[in-house]
């Protein structure tokens, strides 16, 4: 223990500090510089990648597994105009499709009265109900130079054609007497709107067993 004392000076104390500090500084800078691809998915400790760890604009489209972003996760306020939905644009509702309008028509029409289905662009129709239960569809244009056709089946008569063309308004039934069938129309005025639709009718007690006519359909105004 003597010589061990006598052999421990200042010199060799300080000498062995140096090596240990040496060694010592040698591998925290090796900790710090870490080669290439040396660390993996296994080095990694769960959630040790957080938000603000990712670079800005690091993370790209090739870098997105398929289907791993779902609706939930997308804000639709972000999202423009799908390109084969443009078209969508010019719907206002659910009754104007690309500037025309699209009128629903159902009517009760009590036995023995007339009942106005409505009027569609220049074109008023109107629906009688005969006490048999026979229907007969008229049209009545509001205006002059206008031209429709109309044409159905029905029963008990059977198959029917309506035209007229001319430049007084003029009411004309275009139906014939059934009890049931459906007509489909066509008409103009020079320089205005055409209207198109479908008509459908039948004497069944649809109401309640009331003693009426239902008539029902769709008529179509385009500019």
């Amino acid at each position: 223990m003597n010589q061990l004392r006598k052999r421990l000076t200042y010199a060799n104390v300080v000498s062995s500090l140096a090596v240990f500090l040496v060694l010592g500084g040698g591998a925290a800078v090796a900790a710090n510089q870490l080669g290439k691809n040396s660390v993996g998915s296994k080095q990694l400790k769960k959630n040790a990648v957080t938000a603000a760890k990712i670079k800005k604009n690091a993370v790209t489209t090739a870098k997105i597994r398929n289907r791993a972003v779902t609706g939930a996760k997308i804000n639709l306020g972000t999202l423009g105009t799908v390109p084969s939905a443009t078209r969508a644009a010019t719907a206002g509702n659910a009754d104007t499709v690309g500037g025309s309008s699209v009128n629903k028509v159902f009517a009760k029409v009590p036995a023995n009265s007339t009942a106005t289905l409505g009027t569609f662009g220049v074109f008023k129709f109107l629906a009688s109900c005969d006490p048999s239960g026979n229907v007969t569809i008229t049209v009545d244009p509001q205006a002059g130079d206008t031209d429709y056709a109309a044409s159905g089946n029905g029963s008990p008569e059977g198959a029917f054609f309506a035209r007229e063309g001319g430049v007084e308004p003029n009411s004309e039934a275009i139906s014939g007497e059934n009890d049931r069938g459906q007509l489909n129309f066509a008409g103009a005025q020079t320089g205005g709107a055409t209207v198109t639709g479908v008509l459908g009718w039948d004497d069944t007690p649809s109401f309640d067993e009331e003693d009426a006519c239902a008539v029902y359909g769709q008529m179509t105004v385009s500019p």
